[in-house]
């Protein structure tokens, strides 16, 4: 690279499958334990994007087709990896086993996706071209709906899409608030729900990677509708990707900036079936500092486009604040990358958070109950805004 090149904006993109073997037991993630997979409906993926300015070190958003991956004790640099939550996958986090006090999750599989994902961010650097971008958002309101608070709903679909010099399409990101469980708790088949047929139906049509990630999907951001099938799970994604086109029309092409930057955060924790879950060793034990979870928030931009990397499932209503905060920030494309290099589970407005007066069955209080607790929202929303450039906060 010589000195004209310190400016260029860069994009590369890969994906590999990390559908499991089934010679083994399979335990699905997302509703109830004991959901054994029984067949393959459509493959699970790992999805990179990489972007870079000049000579520095490269953005990279990697999306997993799993409902959630604990945090990494490591120094990763300017990488994010968001889950897309997808009901259908296998347990990576150990809730949905054979029973309550079992594990759900195989350490030989959650291995191989982390070896996956590593394998196809480096792939995604190594395929760097000079490169130009289109983004936008359009609202797509017919497919979800919020099922606690029917009066907050965010039904923006937004879309970055990165292009070789020649036109030809490198990758195109997206995110949707909406849990990908269209298809029926019942279900035994492994498949990525709706995220999945929309990435594939969109690199089927025009070419590239496609990279989804949730939005602020927490409680609850759900599927409008009442057919729970794999073909319902494909209309939707369909929809999706259509209105792929009408988020990106009339936007102009242009060149990009790159910057990034994450923050450590703490927290305490209210939840007595979080500390259950550690000392019956169903999931890893989180990392504390001075007696508190430790998690981290993120915060990139990509010329018009601002990502906030969220740990967990934000509500909407702190999802629309942070939004805002970046639109008045000068974005164009505001971003919530929901479940991004951890799962907290949900994570709610401390004015709207009511303990349950039962953990273990907790009614109208299920958010709260799959929650670090009341402090946990105020916390990653400050952490965030602290983040997003001057001019937010006004």
């Amino acid at each position: 690279m010589n000195d004209s090149d310190t400016s260029a904006f860069r994009a590369g993109a890969d994906a590999r499958v990390i559908t499991p073997d089934l010679s083994t037991p399979v335990y699905l993630a997302g509703f109830d334990s004991n959901r054994r997979a029984l067949a393959v409906h459509d493959d699970l993926f790992v999805r990179t994007v990489a972007v870079s300015e000049g000579r520095g070190e490269p953005y990279i958003l990697t999306a997993v087709d799993s409902i959630g991956l604990p945090r990494v004790k490591a120094n990763k640099g300017s990488r994010v990896v968001a889950a897309t939550h997808t009901h259908h996958g296998p347990d990576t986090i150990g809730l949905w086993g054979p029973e309550e006090h079992l594990t759900g999750r195989d350490l030989n599989y959650v291995k191989r996706v982390r070896d996956a994902i590593e394998a196809s961010q480096a792939a995604a650097v190594t395929r760097l071209v000079p490169a130009t971008l289109v983004a936008g958002s359009t609202s797509v309101p017919s497919l979800v709906e919020n099922f606690r608070d029917p009066e907050v709903v965010d039904d923006e679909f937004s879309v970055l899409r990165l292009l070789s010099i020649n036109g030809e399409t490198i990758a195109t990101v997206m995110s949707y608030p909406c849990h990908p469980e269209v298809v029926t708790p019942e279900n035994t088949d492994i498949t990525a729900d709706y995220a999945g047929h929309l990435c594939c139906g969109v690199e089927s049509r025009d070419g590239g990677v496609a990279v989804f990630v949730s939005g602020a999907l927490g409680g609850m951001l759900s599927p409008r509708t009442e057919i729970r099938t794999h073909a319902e799970a494909q209309r939707f994604g369909a929809v999706l990707a259509t209105a792929v086109s009408t988020a990106l029309a009339d936007s102009p092409i242009e060149a990009g900036t790159v910057t990034f930057v994450r923050q450590d955060i703490t927290m305490p924790i209210h939840n007595p079936n979080y500390e259950l879950a550690e000392q019956l060793e169903l999931v890893d034990s989180a990392e504390r500092r001075d007696g508190e979870l430790l998690t981290e928030v993120s915060f990139a931009q990509v010329g018009p486009v601002m990502f906030a990397g969220v740990p967990g499932e934000l509500l909407p209503k702190l999802g629309l604040h942070i939004k805002a905060a970046m639109r008045r920030a000068g974005a164009r494309v505001p971003v919530i990358v929901g479940l991004a290099d951890d799962e907290l589970g949900y994570i709610l407005p401390e004015e709207d958070f009511v303990f349950p007066s039962d953990y273990r069955d907790p009614g109208k209080q299920y958010e709260e109950s799959m929650s670090v607790g009341p402090k946990t929202g105020p916390i990653v929303v400050d952490a965030l805004l602290s983040l997003i450039p001057e001019g937010a906060h006004v």
